[in-house]
């Protein structure tokens, strides 16, 4: 019986271990648009504890990427910027979104009635 009771434990803990590593592999790939990759999936995982305010502009400004909506996009991130209780984290990742998106506009081809 003691045997039996040490080998579930055993199992046990080094279930805990193996699913509290957290690896790169966990998290999502960026998306990539026009040959640029554009960490949205990041920065959508940035912001969910933020205020619901800034959730909602983060969302936006995703799905203004996704419709190829660039400017749009970047107004929008500007605008999170301007949050004062944004974090250093935070303010990084939109700067660099931020300038993938600038590459991504650069290379986009001009839209249609433009």
């Amino acid at each position: 019986m003691r045997l039996v009771w040490s080998n579930f434990c055993l199992v046990f803990v080094l279930t805990l271990v193996a699913c509290s590593k957290s690896s790169n592999a966990d998290k999502l790939p960026p998306m990539e648009f026009e040959g640029v990759k554009v960490d949205t999936p990041q920065l959508m995982a940035e912001f969910v504890t933020a205020s619901p305010q800034l959730q909602q502009s983060v969302n936006d400004a995703v799905t203004k990427i996704r419709y190829r909506q660039y400017l749009d996009a970047m107004m929008e991130l500007d605008g999170v910027l301007k949050a004062p209780d944004l974090k250093d984290p935070q303010k990084k990742l939109i700067a660099q979104v931020m300038d993938q998106l600038k590459e991504v506009f650069a290379k986009a081809p001009p839209r249609p009635g433009q």
